[in-house]
């Protein structure tokens, strides 16, 4: 009977203290989808907050609090820094940038909305995405890119942080 209270007891402190760390895994997902009748690209990103934060302080930029009464005022504009220097796209070996067009917060997820204007036909996408990398030795950073009915996933990681997609035509579809 004590042994058994012992045991979870110990269980119970074992849990508790798992719950005090931060998430157990590293990921990001980034949606890529081509959209022909605005000819541009909108872009999704789903990021932790609080790996999204740590990356931001890191970089030594100033804390953003997300999601907090005491958001810093211009979180977006150190977001979208921080993104511009991590992800990176080239179709047809044209290098395109990005444009900010928002944040939403969902509990412990930032969602970070980036666009690419005056897109023209490309056969191929190559994506860098070192997003985290240099934070987290476990970092995964899944791509998926959608471009008519064509989509194509690349994972990113410490070893392999580009990748490149061949679309069969150049169709925008």
């Amino acid at each position: 009977m004590v042994e058994n209270f012992i045991i979870r007891r110990f269980l119970l402190i074992g849990i508790l203290s798992s719950l005090g760390f931060a998430h157990p895994f590293h990921v990001s997902i980034t949606t890529f989808q081509m959209n022909p009748a605005t000819h541009s690209i909108e872009i999704t990103l789903k990021l932790f907050s609080d790996d999204l934060e740590d990356a931001i302080h890191h970089e030594g930029l100033s804390p953003i609090n997300l999601g907090s009464k005491n958001e810093y005022g211009k979180s977006d504009s150190l977001i979208f820094r921080y993104l511009n220097t991590h992800l990176k796209i080239l179709l047809d070996q044209e290098i395109y940038g990005f444009n900010w067009i928002g944040k939403e917060i969902e509990h412990d997820i930032t969602w970070s909305y980036l666009e690419i204007e005056n897109v023209k036909m490309f056969t191929t996408a190559k994506i860098t995405n070192s997003i985290f990398v240099a934070d987290y030795q476990d970092q995964l950073n899944i791509t998926h890119f959608y471009k008519g009915k064509h989509m194509e996933t690349l994972m990113h990681h410490k070893d392999e942080t580009a990748g490149t997609i061949h679309f069969i035509d150049r169709k925008i579809d």
